[in-house]
C-alpha cells in the first residue's frame, strides 16, 4: 500500500506575518489564519527590466530582485 499526499498549490496574494528573523510564521488567506507547518523554501529571481522597460523613481531601492517564498500551512483559526 502506498500513501499519497494531497497537495494543493495556490498562487494568490496573502497577508504574511514574519518572525523576527524574517521567515514566514503565518498567513491570512480568505479570512482565515494558517500557520506555517514546515520549513519554508526561499529564493530570488531577477526581473527582466530590459524587456518590460519599467521605470521607477530614483532611490526606490532594489527592484530587480524578486523574492519568493513557498510555504506549507495548516489552519489554526477558522
Amino acid at each position: 500500500m502506498t500513501a499519497t499526499v494531497s497537495e494543493t498549490t495556490i498562487d494568490a496574494s496573502v497577508d504574511v506575518r514574519f518572525t523576527a528573523a524574517g521567515t514566514p510564521l503565518a498567513v491570512r488567506y480568505d479570512g482565515r489564519v494558517w500557520a506555517v507547518a514546515a520549513e519554508p523554501l526561499h529564493w530570488f529571481t531577477r526581473d527582466s527590466w530590459w524587456e518590460t522597460q519599467r521605470t521607477v523613481p530614483v532611490g526606490i531601492g532594489n527592484v530587480v530582485d524578486i523574492e519568493h517564498w513557498r510555504v506549507q500551512v495548516r489552519l489554526i483559526c477558522p
